[in-house]
C-alpha cells in the first residue's frame, strides 16, 4: 500500500474513533484531500455533487416536507437556512464510503449506483435514530410504518437523493478509483457502521445494532462472492 494511501487510512480510522466530535468531520477531510491527489482524482467532484444536490434537498425539505418527510433542525448547530451546516458534508462523507464500496463489488454503472444507493440507506438506518435522540433534528409527523419512529419516506428520499448526485458525478467523471484504494471500501464501510452503534447512546442502541448486522450480511456474501470470483 503506498504511503499516501495508508495516512489517508489513519485519517479516516482516526475519525471513527473520534466519530462524536466535530474532529470527525476534519479528519475525514484531510483523508480526502490525500486521496484526491492520485488514488481518487475525481473525489472532489463527488463531494462537491453531494454538498449541493443534499444541501438543496434538506433546503426544499425542511420547507415542503419532500422528499424526506416532515422535520426540523433543532439543536444541530451552526445553521444556514434552517439546514444544519454538518448535514451537506456528512452527504458528501458518506456518498463518499458507499460510492467507493459499490465501485470495488460492481463494475456494471447501473448496478454500481443503484447498491451505492442502497448502502446510503443502510448508513442511514444508524444515523437518522441517533441524531433524532440528540434532538439534532427532529420528525414533526411520522408514518404508520416507520423505523424506531422514523417514517419510511426518510429512506426513500435518502436512496433518490443518493441515486442523483452518484448520478451526476458519474456523468461528468470517469469515476476512476486506484484499486488498492478500492479494496479498502468495504472495511472502510463496515468501520463506520460499527462505529455508529458503539457511540450510539443506549435509547437508540438497538437499532444501530441491526443496522450493522444488515450492512454485514449486505456486505460479507458479496465480499465472498468477490473473493471466490
Amino acid at each position: 500500500m503506498k504511503t499516501d494511501t495508508k495516512i489517508a487510512l489513519i485519517f479516516i480510522v482516526l475519525a471513527n474513533i473520534m466519530k462524536k466530535s466535530p474532529v470527525y468531520l476534519l479528519l475525514y477531510l484531510f483523508a480526502f484531500a490525500i486521496l484526491s491527489q492520485r488514488a481518487w482524482k475525481s473525489l472532489p467532484k463527488l463531494l462537491l455533487w453531494a454538498l449541493i444536490v443534499g444541501f438543496s434537498a434538506e433546503i426544499v425539505g425542511t420547507h415542503l416536507c419532500l422528499p424526506f418527510g416532515c422535520y426540523e433542525y433543532v439543536n444541530l448547530r451552526p445553521q444556514i437556512f434552517g439546514v444544519g451546516l454538518f448535514v451537506p458534508f456528512a452527504w458528501g462523507i458518506f456518498g463518499a464510503i458507499a460510492y467507493l464500496t459499490a465501485s470495488y463489488f460492481f463494475r456494471n454503472w447501473s448496478k454500481r449506483l443503484l447498491f451505492a444507493a442502497l448502502l446510503m440507506i443502510i448508513i442511514d438506518l444508524s444515523v437518522d435514530p441517533i441524531m433524532t435522540s440528540w434532538k439534532a433534528w427532529v420528525w414533526k409527523r411520522t408514518t404508520a410504518i416507520n423505523w424506531f419512529g422514523i417514517p419510511w419516506t426518510n429512506y426513500l428520499g435518502w436512496f433518490i437523493v443518493s441515486l442523483t448526485f452518484f448520478y451526476l458525478y458519474e456523468r461528468i467523471s470517469k469515476g476512476e478509483v486506484e484499486e488498492e484504494l478500492l479494496k479498502l471500501a468495504p472495511s472502510i464501510y463496515l468501520l463506520e457502521m460499527l462505529t455508529f452503534m458503539i457511540y450510539a447512546p443506549e435509547s437508540v442502541r438497538s437499532p444501530t445494532e441491526i443496522a450493522f448486522l444488515i450492512s454485514l450480511a449486505v456486505i460479507l456474501p458479496l465480499y465472498l462472492w468477490r473473493w471466490i470470483k
